[in-house]
């Protein structure tokens, strides 16, 4: 009696293409972006009367349902086409990359209007999160005839538009001294890729072993894990100074303002009190 394989297959429409398929900066690229451009505009242009809604709560479950789907999905496909081009370990998959875990958190966030989940997604979304939108290194042999091109893009913009909607719709706003909390969630995921890396050959979780395919930041950097790592933390102090800047502004703008008012405040005082004498 034969044993029964299970054979991975390329072909189809949940399959990938053996050679270059996605060409970066190019229309097929450029398009998902302009959608999530125009998504955000007219979001923040109806952003009162979206919040009055009376399905607006649906709305919310719905986009969540949608984001934790599009992810699950990645994995049904994973299991069609095992690991692509590289081979067939699927323990080189394993849910330990930042946009994974990101799409699930932003989901419940979503659902509960979690200021504390917002903290963690807002600042790791529009940082780590826009990454993958300059360089979509992943999609070189999956382009716009392929489920996996449009199941990254869900994956990657679902999560940025949910956490600018509750920042125009409801009013959410970051706090910088609160960036502790994505810096905790990353480092803690961090710990988790480094010892799969070190233990499951071929595994490069959130690129700390090593570059990727295609054109992307982190085929510049050392491939020595710990120093990779020592980068990334530097890169990530800029993006969330620089994600925190305008509120720190903002900040400074109203405490200066205030003082002036009070200062005002006095020398009105001490005048009445000096006309009164």
């Amino acid at each position: 009696m034969t044993d029964f394989v299970y054979q991975f297959s390329h072909e189809g429409f949940f399959g990938f293409s053996l050679t270059t398929d996605f060409h970066e900066f190019s229309f097929a690229h450029f398009a998902p972006i302009i959608v999530l451009c125009l998504a955000l505009f007219f979001t923040y242009r109806y952003r009162k009367q979206i919040a009055s809604w009376k399905g607006e709560e649906t709305f919310r479950f719905v986009l969540a349902a949608v984001i934790i789907v599009n992810e699950c999905a990645y994995w049904w496909r994973l299991m069609y086409v095992g690991n692509g081009n590289n081979g067939k370990q699927l323990l080189t998959k394993l849910p330990l990359e930042v946009c994974q875990w990101m799409a699930f958190l932003v989901a419940f966030m979503l659902m509960k209007k979690s200021k504390h989940l917002y903290d963690v997604t807002f600042y790791i979304c529009l940082t780590l999160g826009v990454v993958p939108l300059i360089t979509p290194a992943v999609l070189s042999s999956t382009g716009p005839g392929y489920w996996r091109y449009y199941q990254f893009w869900l994956e990657h913009l679902l999560p940025i538009y949910s956490v600018l909607y509750v920042t125009f719709v409801h009013g959410f706003r970051p706090n910088w001294r609160k960036v502790y909390k994505p810096l905790a969630v990353l480092g803690f995921m961090a710990v988790l890729a480094i010892i799969a890396n070190l233990n499951i050959p071929g595994a490069n979780f959130m690129y700390l072993a090593s570059g990727t395919t295609g054109g992307s930041l982190a085929n510049i950097l050392p491939e020595n894990i710990w120093v990779r790592l020592a980068l990334y933390m530097g890169i990530l102090t800029v993006l969330f100074t620089l994600v925190s800047l305008p509120q720190i502004i903002r900040e400074a703008r109203q405490k200066k303002a205030a003082a002036v008012q009070n200062a005002n405040a006095d020398t009105k005082d001490s005048t009445e009190n000096s006309d009164k004498n």
